[in-house]
């Protein structure tokens, strides 16, 4: 699901098993080598616990074969609550993507997921270097992203929110309501590159999420944008904080593929993202994911 053009191929007549047979006795007999061809990869396995769980039958590389010899799959994570984080005092990782990355692993028989903390602005760059497999928060396709890394079938949808100080005294409900004030939303965001671009505002920057509320609690910024479900919980958690949730806000985030929440792999891993891609297929399908979803309070609105 994305905007790149299909590429232009030249049709080349279509050769038998038979007159392929022929073509590589004769370059033999000549001394030329007939053309090497590629071995199809591995087949992965998956649990067969799940009725009717199947994966896509391609020959492509064997990225999730390694990753079950291995037995483990190492996950990328900023740490943000509730999508993906260890809570306080614990080693455990939780969250709403942390149960959906654990489903999926069982579905395709790994067992051990290893959890590697990094700034949400550090998480593609950590995939590309190869610090860990797949990136495990919520994370959008976005035109950028696409260009250096492929992403999953979409898990759920949200959207970003603007939230202001209470009572709304500079009566901020758009963008355009900006003027002369300062806005603030995470380093690294999808966020960031499209508020960056309106002018007629002073845009700023947090390293992470606890630090865009705290600029806005403290007064240091006038609104931030940032992902509905966090800031809603947050607000509900500390109903102490001077802010809330700006009245009249249309979210630029619309309910179609690319306003769904996903997980980003490199893009060479093409039968890794088709076992996960399907695995989260089956789970949409079989309810596993409302389930989940519910759990963390979200709605079939997000599904």
């Amino acid at each position: 699901m994305t905007d790149d053009t299909n590429p232009i191929r030249s049709v080349k007549p279509r050769l038998s098993r038979r007159s392929v047979l022929k073509t590589a006795s004769a370059m033999a007999l000549v001394g030329v080598a007939a053309p090497h061809v590629a071995r199809a990869a591995a087949m992965p396995e998956v649990d067969s616990s799940f009725k009717d769980f199947t994966l896509p039958k391609s020959s492509c590389d064997d990225s999730l074969v390694k990753i079950q010899q291995k037995g483990e799959i190492v996950v990328g994570t900023s740490g943000d609550w509730p999508y993906s984080f260890f809570p306080a005092k614990t080693t455990e990782w939780t969250g709403l993507d942390a149960d959906i990355i654990r489903y999926v692993a069982k579905m395709l028989r790994i067992p051990k997921i290893t959890v590697q903390t990094t700034p949400f602005s550090g998480l593609i760059p950590g995939l590309l270097d190869g610090r860990f497999d797949i990136v495990g928060d919520s994370i959008h396709w976005t035109l950028g992203r696409a260009k250096v890394a492929d992403f999953c079938f979409p898990t759920y949808y949200y959207s970003e929110w603007l939230a202001v100080k209470k009572g709304n005294p500079l009566n901020i409900h758009t963008f355009a309501d900006f003027k002369g004030h300062t806005i603030c939303t995470e380093l690294g965001t999808n966020y960031a590159e499209w508020l960056g671009k309106i002018e007629g505002m002073n845009f700023v920057t947090a390293k992470d999420w606890e630090e865009t509320i705290q600029d806005l609690v403290i007064g240091r910024v006038d609104g931030i944008v940032y992902d509905q479900p966090v800031l809603a919980a947050s607000f509900k958690d500390h109903p102490e904080w001077p802010v809330e949730l700006a009245s009249g806000y249309e979210p630029r985030t619309t309910k179609n593929p690319v306003g769904y929440s996903r997980y980003a792999l490199r893009q060479g891993d093409v039968q890794l993202n088709g076992g996960i891609s399907a695995a989260i297929q089956w789970m949409q399908d079989q309810q596993e994911m409302s389930k989940i979803l519910t759990k963390w309070n979200l709605t079939g609105y997000n599904n």
